[in-house]
């Protein structure tokens, strides 16, 4: 090969390797930061299941190093406490319930309304009436289902003669043997307990159509070291969000697998919810006065201390 070959097939090779080079860089997105993530195990964390999924985290440029699959409120609130976990998902109650122990959380995004109903025993109960005198089961105090409950016998002038706690699983496993004859739980539940034979007697969106459902929340010290992840997060859930409004079949497929739900149960357990991303701090006051008026927090805040506006 002449020389002049030679350097020219040597240029080419540079080249192409230069080519090559650029477009995979140019390709692999930015490495923003890792994070840890706490996510309640039901279908209000649609959009997570979805991009947990699809590696869109990754995809986006974050490393989730943990992501913790929380039953209840006192779970999350000791790997928050920790430290093990500094940012995820989770209904507004369990995140105030957070908050008055003195973890420093912040909310920083919304992900929907609602998502809860009133499960009862179909052979036993057959109108709200029904319900005086009896127990209702919930996950517990702070809970937006323990909230619903109170609700019910404000609204629906019902004296229920007991509120008691138990974790989801267990009330629904109570339901499905006989042992429990109603329950307030949090989606897909309900429609789980459906379709062993229950039924669901009144949807949290008939009895208290403003009620809050889960936001997003992050550790204030890890918001302040990490500020463009926490903004990163909340986008890629935000837009998921709205995907599932309008067409929720990816999400309803990813919460079936997650949860190992059937495909009917978790669609109506997601068409059934009120997908919102917008933070009302009205909403969210309201509820604090609620909770505080039942003496469930100690502390009576102003929600506008609570919530931070991260800016994309």
């Amino acid at each position: 090969m002449k020389a002049s070959s030679r350097t020219l097939f040597i240029i080419m090779v540079v080249a192409l390797i230069i080519v090559v080079t650029s477009m995979y860089f140019l390709e692999k997105p930015s490495f923003k930061g890792n994070v840890s993530l706490g996510v309640e195990f039901n279908a209000h964390a649609a959009p997570f299941w979805e991009l947990l999924e699809d590696d869109s985290f990754e995809k986006n440029g974050i490393n989730v190093t943990q992501v913790m699959k929380f039953k209840t409120g006192m779970e999350l609130a000791a790997a928050v406490a920790r430290g093990d976990i500094v940012m995820g998902q989770a209904c507004l109650g369990p995140i105030l319930i957070m908050i008055d122990r003195g973890i420093p959380v912040k909310i920083v995004g919304k992900i929907h309304d609602g998502g809860f109903a009133l499960v009862v025993n179909p052979t036993e109960i057959h109108s709200l009436e029904d319900l005086n005198g009896k127990p209702i089961y919930t996950p517990g105090p702070g809970t937006q289902a323990y909230f619903l409950a109170l609700l019910i016998q404000d609204k629906y002038n019902i004296k229920f003669s007991e509120i008691k706690s138990m974790p989801p699983q267990e009330i629904l496993a109570g339901l499905t043997s006989g042992s429990i004859k109603a329950a307030i739980l949090p989606k897909p539940y309900p429609e789980v307990a459906e379709s062993n034979g229950l039924r669901i007697l009144l949807e949290s969106s008939e009895a208290w159509p403003d009620m809050p459902g889960s936001y997003i929340f992050v550790r204030a010290d890890y918001l302040e070291s990490n500020p463009e992840v926490v903004k990163a997060v909340l986008k890629i859930v935000e837009e998921k969000v709205h995907e599932i409004e309008r067409d929720p079949s990816r999400a309803i497929a990813a919460t079936a697998s997650q949860l190992g739900v059937s495909i009917s149960v978790a669609q109506k357990a997601i068409q059934s919810i009120q997908w919102n991303t917008t933070i009302d701090i009205h909403q969210i006051q309201s509820y604090i006065d609620f909770a505080y008026s039942k003496q469930v927090i100690k502390n009576h805040y102003d929600a506008q201390s609570l919530v931070v506006r991260v800016q994309g």
